[in-house]
């Protein structure tokens, strides 16, 4: 039985002080996820929402195992209520960070956590984080962030598109240095770029920013285009997204200044003639946008934030903008046209089209990428010590369906699930000890081959 959860996410770890062992819990996020039980009996919980999505976490409960995260459950109906009885996770979540220290532990009867208190240990575990991370500090920027290194890992996920890792993270550096700079407020204004990243869907847009944003030195945040309204109107505001980041931040507005704001799903914002669809405040989430470009004051809570030296991305699909897949050639009026203003499109100094994927770059895809559901299922398979191998006419037979589905390589672990889901039941239940995966044909059409253990086993959940 599944159902849906929200509530706290920690990282659990053990230390040693004062020759005593504890068991913290640092706060990471209040997160919404799908609550299950397991094969083990085990309640489980996988994170939907925040940089932590995809998380599977233990309930905090006697029989939670030791691991990175754990999941403690809030009371929804509660929660609604101290929001003043208004269904917005947004604004709940936010109330409920403001509202929960960072270190907690295990309260007498294992039925939840209790605040850490001790100011000493709170000091230690501070000085503990700190250990291995940057302090952010500016005249430090080259020794903590190497553009060459972040190149070269961010290439091994994502596949033909180097020149455009290049290009964003080239851009990213001149910014960081120009607003760490001592340079004149007007010269920072003209040498730093705010970068318009557009393309077919599936070519990486995001997924690179995501792996920036875990390995850059700075704070970056990805939100959500869909989501902003005009002030007036109900839904984000630009000040929203400002928060965040100063959350990212640890709340130094300073820092936070010089960060990174990404704008997923820009597109969505354009205004077209004729949508009877068209949201009502679009035009004015456009020109609310143009302040933040613009480098302007912004004003929430007690805080006063300054977007002059903020680098902001917008990324967007803009699906329909050219008739082909090769956006390289588009003009400021192709995005007038698609809906976006002549004013906002200029604000963007910096764009970069992505490469469309051809099935050539699928198949390098499939046998290359971190990310490649091939790889990252002999990872299971392995851990499962199941035998695990693939012909080249199953890599080809993949990357086609991918074609079809027009997502890119999106796609890809949609299909390949889809292909491998009906063995993985024998598989867990012990009955086979290896599979291969074929292009199906007329005699099988399975896009698989099972060989049958010797000894019947008692499954995966039953190994020890």
């Amino acid at each position: 039985m599944s159902s849906l959860r929200v509530g706290y996410l920690f990282k659990k770890k053990y230390i040693d002080y004062q020759d005593k062992k504890y068991e913290i819990f640092e706060f990471v996020d209040y997160v919404s996820g799908i609550g299950f039980t397991n094969t083990n009996n085990n309640d489980i919980c996988n994170v939907l929402s925040g940089n932590n999505a995809g998380v599977y976490a233990s309930f905090i409960n006697e029989d939670a195992n030791e691991g990175e995260y754990v999941f403690l459950s809030d009371d929804i109906d509660k929660a609604i209520k101290d929001n003043g009885n208004r269904v917005d996770f947004i604004a709940i979540r936010k109330n409920r960070i403001s509202s929960t220290a960072k270190y907690y532990l295990r309260n007498d009867k294992s039925t939840g956590l209790t605040q850490l208190l001790n100011k000493d240990l709170i000091s230690y575990l501070q000085k503990e984080d700190k250990k291995g991370q940057s302090d952010f500090d500016e005249g430090e920027f080259e020794k903590t962030s190497d553009i060459s290194s972040m190149y070269s890992s961010i290439k091994k996920t994502i596949i033909s598109q180097d020149e455009q890792i290049m290009q964003i993270l080239t851009a990213l550096f001149k910014n960081q240095k120009v607003v760490n700079s001592d340079l004149d407020m007007d010269l920072i204004a003209k040498l730093k770029e705010n970068i318009l990243i557009y393309g077919s869907t599936g070519t990486g847009k995001t997924e690179i920013l995501k792996r920036i944003s875990k390995l850059y030195n700075i704070p970056i945040v990805i939100e959500d285009a869909t989501a902003l309204s005009e002030t007036g109107y109900q839904g984000r505001k630009i000040t929203d997204m400002l928060e965040d980041l100063c959350l990212a931040a640890d709340n130094d507005i300073e820092l936070a200044e010089k960060g990174i704001l990404v704008i997923d799903e820009f597109d969505k914002l354009a205004e077209k003639s004729g949508d009877s669809q068209s949201h009502v405040s679009r035009l004015g989430v456009q020109r609310s946008l143009l302040k933040l470009l613009d480098g302007t004051l912004f004003y929430f809570d007690d805080k006063k934030f300054d977007t002059s030296k903020l680098t902001v991305v917008g990324l967007g699909a803009f699906t329909g903008i050219t008739k082909g897949d090769d956006y390289k050639q588009l003009t400021t009026d192709d995005f007038m046209k698609y809906g976006i203003m002549r004013e906002l499109i200029g604000r963007f100094s910096k764009t970069i089209a992505m490469n469309p994927l051809s099935k050539e770059d699928i198949i390098k895809i499939l046998k290359e990428s971190d990310f490649s559901p091939l790889n990252t299922y002999k990872k299971l398979f392995d851990m499962l010590e199941v035998n695990f191998d693939f012909s080249d006419e199953f890599i080809e037979y993949i990357a086609e369906l991918a074609i079809t589905k027009q997502s890119g390589a999106r796609s890809l672990k949609t299909v390949f699930d889809d292909c491998i889901s009906s063995a993985l039941f024998r598989i867990f239940a012990g009955e086979y000890s290896s599979i291969s995966l074929v292009k199906p044909d007329d005699e099988n059409n399975k896009p698989y081959v099972l060989t049958k253990t010797k000894e019947k086993k008692h499954g995966f959940f039953g190994r020890k």
